[in-house]
């Protein structure tokens, strides 16, 4: 390339083209309105001032204009993930210490009929809670995590703790993963369950 070329087709050199014709578009105009008024004395004028708010409120609806269209795109989207997310949220009812162990199998079986396995295997992991509750071995404590439930029930001798393990287990992936919830383990969840009544 010799020392007097330079590239004329980028990104830059056309916004530098685009500012320069503005550049000397309005230059021509203000000429026109008052040849004798140079631009300097223009930009400090009022007028100038709203000139400049008018750009910049005609760029502020581009971009929410922008962002709107945007939105509008990405909605469909936004709302197929939410829906694939929610297929079987867990219902957690306001009274949980108020249910029996058996109100919860039976809340159970409920759910497995209408195909809601997740909701199932949170209701056999209530049971089992209410169950070491009424047996005095670990009291329902709403803040106590599956962790410390777990740590409880190695304090105390309870045989066999694989029941245990499994539904607390199965009840933090279930939470607090995108782990799925399918009949399989919900009939593993129970056989533990029924191990854990027996």
């Amino acid at each position: 390339m010799s020392a007097g070329s330079f590239k004329q087709d980028g990104l830059n050199w056309r916004i530098n083209l685009i500012k320069q014709r503005f550049g000397e578009w309005m230059e021509y105009q203000t000429s026109q309105l008052n040849p004798n008024w140079d631009l300097e004395s223009f930009q400090s004028t009022l007028l100038w001032q709203i000139i400049k708010f008018c750009l910049w409120s005609m760029i502020a609806v581009l971009l929410v204009w922008i962002t709107w269209q945007l939105w509008l795109l990405l909605r469909v989207y936004w709302k197929r993930w939410q829906k694939t997310n929610d297929r079987h949220p867990v219902i957690i009812p306001t009274h949980t210490t108020q249910l029996s162990a058996a109100d919860w199998v039976e809340r159970s079986q409920s759910a497995r009929i209408d195909g809601n396995y997740r909701q199932a295997i949170f209701c056999l992991y209530q049971a089992m809670l209410e169950r070491l509750n009424e047996r005095g071995i670990v009291p329902t404590q709403l803040s106590l995590t599956d962790e410390e439930y777990r740590r409880s029930l190695l304090k105390i001798p309870v045989a066999p703790l694989n029941p245990y393990e499994l539904l607390l287990s199965t009840h933090q992936r279930l939470c607090f993963s995108q782990a799925e919830a399918d009949r399989a383990l919900f009939e593993e969840c129970q056989q533990a369950y029924q191990q854990i009544e027996n």
